[in-house]
């Protein structure tokens, strides 16, 4: 896919400097405009724009990463952040004061569930990042104080996936993780 867009973006530069090379050149010799010819030409151009872009989100737009239903997650898991560590619970959501007893690093959910993490983060910015059991980046978004970024995730295969901060958050924050164990 990567080799795809790569392709695209060459051609499309291609184009656009033929194009300018092109309008660059007709500016060296003066002559007359012919107005009705240049609408039409720039019309061309809109719709020829407008074709290729509903092209590219048509082709793009069923590929989305998140799930297109809208209904109620199988499983809700809270993910909530303190340096140096991410807690992972069904129930009550960790607090300052709670946070001995409600803390846990693990959260178990069945595979094929639709899995909606609902992160936060106590004390300063962290970045929720999921791993998959081959090392691979899944899913991330941010964890800030104060609000709740909902994330849903499809977990096909089971295995240990690895919840790691992606943001530097101090001096110990290579070792702020969490394990989303699916079974």
């Amino acid at each position: 896919m990567p080799v795809i867009a790569f392709a695209v973006f060459l051609v499309s530069t291609a184009i656009i400097l033929a194009v300018f090379g092109l309008v660059a050149r007709s500016t060296n010799v003066q002559r007359e405009v012919n107005y009705a010819r240049a609408n039409r030409l720039r019309l061309l151009f809109l719709v020829s724009l407008g074709i290729i872009l509903l092209t590219f989100l048509t082709l793009t737009l069923p590929r989305l990463p998140y799930p297109v239903e809208a209904s109620t997650p199988e499983r809700v898991v809270l993910a909530v952040g303190k340096q140096y560590a991410w807690s992972l619970t069904e129930g009550t959501m960790p607090t300052l004061a709670n946070w001995d007893t409600a803390f846990s690093p693990v959260a178990t959910v069945p595979v094929g569930a639709v899995v909606e993490f609902r992160v936060t983060t106590l004390d300063v910015n962290h970045g929720f990042s999921l791993y998959a059991p081959d090392g691979s980046l899944m899913a991330q978004t941010q964890a800030m104080p104060g609000y709740v970024n909902r994330l849903r995730v499809a977990f096909d295969k089971a295995g240990t996936y690895t919840v790691l901060c992606l943001e530097f958050c101090g001096m110990s924050h290579h070792r702020m993780r969490g394990v989303v164990e699916v079974r």
